[in-house]
């Protein structure tokens, strides 16, 4: 039988964090986990777009059981303060949903000198896990569930010589959304496989929302003709809740098991998906890690 929402088990005294929670994907999964009971953190950049959505969500669920911790995942600085902040009025970490993203944006460079998609998709959601990784330990079977994308296959060669486009060298848009979310998928398993190594009962997991109406989509439609061709994609593209699905089952299914990668399957509904041969490259994802501990600083699971 396919799995549904009605599938969600009771999640009273769960506390789950949803990085990008104010809007599309996020914003969708942040509603349907409350719905069942738990303490949903909303990580979001924008204190007014979050107070927004988290009325909108009350609005609906009134006994929503929600809180707004500011995170910029472009900013190495305040993922430090933001696992500071949440370790400050939290003790345990159900379950950490690495789901904020930007796609196919103009080239931008960061406050700490990262390319943008790097920087937001990846290397932020590495530094959070890792920030956070204690108190994810100390919460028995917890688990991490990390988007990725369709397009991660735009990232098939990690470039690790040219890994963030410095200084603009080999951009495009594309590409390094792809890339980024080939990242995403690459952290997702190489945790599972060092998950297994130190017997931890923390799982990893991953997801894609298929081709699904999200909040960064429009972003992109910056001429009349992807505005027109977005238009069109309106069409056939299925709501956002379908998208946020595997993400939901990814992060609340008893049964699921560490490294599965959930999408959309024919029905619609979400199940167990596979991904390419580069996504699973031993040695592609050892080196990503390791170079994502030194950038960040931040080391664990060694």
């Amino acid at each position: 039988m396919s799995w549904t929402l009605d599938d969600i088990p009771d999640l009273t005294g769960k506390v789950i964090i949803v990085t990008g929670a104010n809007s599309g994907l996020g914003f969708e999964t942040t509603k349907e986990l409350s719905r069942k009971g738990a303490k949903v953190v909303m990580a979001c950049r924008n204190p007014q777009k979050a107070d927004i959505a988290m009325q909108k969500i009350k609005d609906d669920i009134p006994n929503a059981d929600l809180d707004i911790i500011l995170l910029d995942l472009a900013s190495q600085k305040s993922v430090e303060d933001f696992a500071n902040e949440f370790m400050l009025k939290y003790h345990r970490l159900d379950v950490l949903i690495n789901n904020v993203g930007i796609m196919a944006a103009p080239y931008l460079e960061t406050v700490d000198g990262f390319e943008n998609h790097f920087a937001t998709n990846y290397l932020g959601h590495f530094a959070l896990t890792g920030r956070l990784f204690e108190l994810l330990e100390a919460t028995q079977d917890a688990r991490v569930v990390s988007v990725s994308s369709l397009a991660y296959f735009f990232g098939n060669k990690i470039n690790f010589d040219n890994l963030y486009y410095e200084h603009r060298k080999g951009y495009g848009r594309w590409r390094a959304y792809g890339r980024s979310k080939m990242e995403m998928l690459l952290f997702a398993y190489e945790m599972q496989r060092r998950l297994t190594r130190t017997s931890k009962s923390t799982i990893s997991l991953a997801a894609h929302p298929g081709l699904a109406q999200t909040n960064i989509m429009p972003a992109q439609a910056n001429n009349a003709v992807s505005k027109q061709l977005l238009t069109w994609l309106s069409y056939i593209l299925k709501p956002t809740i379908y998208g946020a699905m595997p993400l939901i089952r990814a992060a609340t299914d008893e049964e699921v098991k560490g490294g599965e990668y959930f999408g959309p399957s024919k029905n619609r509904m979400p199940d167990v998906v596979e991904s390419n041969k580069a996504s699973h490259n031993l040695e592609t994802a050892k080196q990503l890690w390791e170079i994502s501990e030194k950038l960040t600083g931040i080391y664990y699971l060694d």
